[in-house]
C-alpha cells in the first residue's frame, strides 16, 4: 500500500503543476479606437517627443514588455490626439513612462508563513506634457499630466498571473492619462472642433 501511495502522490502533484503551465500567456496591451474615442483638434499636426529613457536594472521592468509602455503612451496620442485644423500644431513631449516591480516586506510570523501574501507591487507611471501652439489668433496652452496605476501580485502567482498583473497597470495607467487629458483639454478653449 506505502509503494502505490508515494507513485500516485507524485502523479497528482506532477499533473497539477502541469495544469497551470498550459494557459496561453495574456495578450499585450493595445489602445484600440473602440476604448479610446477619437479628440479632433484644432491643429495642423501632431508630434510626440520621447524624453523618457527607462533605466535597464531592476526595479525597472518596462524594457522587457512589448510595447514599451512610452510606445503605448505615444500610441494612445496618435489615436486620441486626433489633427483635424487648418494650422498649429500639438506635440506631447513624454518624461516619464515607467514600469516597475517591487518586492513587498513579508510577514514573519506562523499565520504569515502559511498564508499567499502579497510578493511584489507592479507600478506604472506617465508624465507628459501636451503643449498647443495656434499661430491663428496667437492661441497656445500646455497642460501637464500624470497618472499612475499599481496591482500588488501573490507569492503564489504563475508568470502568466504576473503578465496579467503588469498588463492591468499599463492599462490602469493609460485609461487614466486619457481621462485626466480629455478634462484638462475640455478647459482650453477654441483646442476642440465640434
Amino acid at each position: 500500500m506505502r509503494s502505490l501511495t508515494l507513485p500516485l502522490i507524485l502523479a497528482v502533484l506532477a499533473l497539477s503543476a502541469c495544469g497551470g503551465a498550459t494557459a496561453p500567456p495574456p495578450q499585450p496591451v493595445t489602445v484600440s479606437s473602440e476604448v479610446f474615442s477619437p479628440l479632433p483638434l484644432n491643429a495642423r499636426r501632431l508630434e510626440i517627443i520621447e524624453n523618457w529613457q527607462m533605466p535597464i536594472e531592476p526595479p525597472y521592468i518596462g524594457h522587457l514588455q512589448t510595447p514599451y509602455p512610452s510606445n503605448l503612451v505615444a500610441d494612445w496620442a496618435a489615436r486620441v490626439l486626433q489633427p483635424a485644423g487648418g494650422s498649429g500644431e500639438v506635440i506631447l513631449d513624454i518624461s516619464r513612462a515607467a514600469l516597475t516591480k517591487v518586492k513587498l516586506p513579508r510577514g514573519e510570523d506562523l499565520q504569515s508563513t502559511l498564508t499567499d501574501q502579497q510578493d511584489s507591487r507592479i507600478r506604472v507611471e506617465f508624465e507628459a506634457q501636451l503643449m498647443w501652439l495656434q499661430p491663428v489668433g496667437g492661441a497656445q496652452a500646455m497642460v501637464k499630466l500624470a497618472a499612475s496605476h499599481s496591482i500588488t501580485v501573490a507569492e503564489s502567482s504563475t508568470a502568466n498571473d504576473v503578465q496579467r498583473a503588469i498588463n492591468g497597470s499599463l492599462m490602469g495607467a493609460i485609461e487614466a492619462l486619457d481621462r485626466q487629458a480629455r478634462i484638462e483639454i475640455a478647459k482650453l478653449d477654441g483646442i476642440v472642433l465640434p
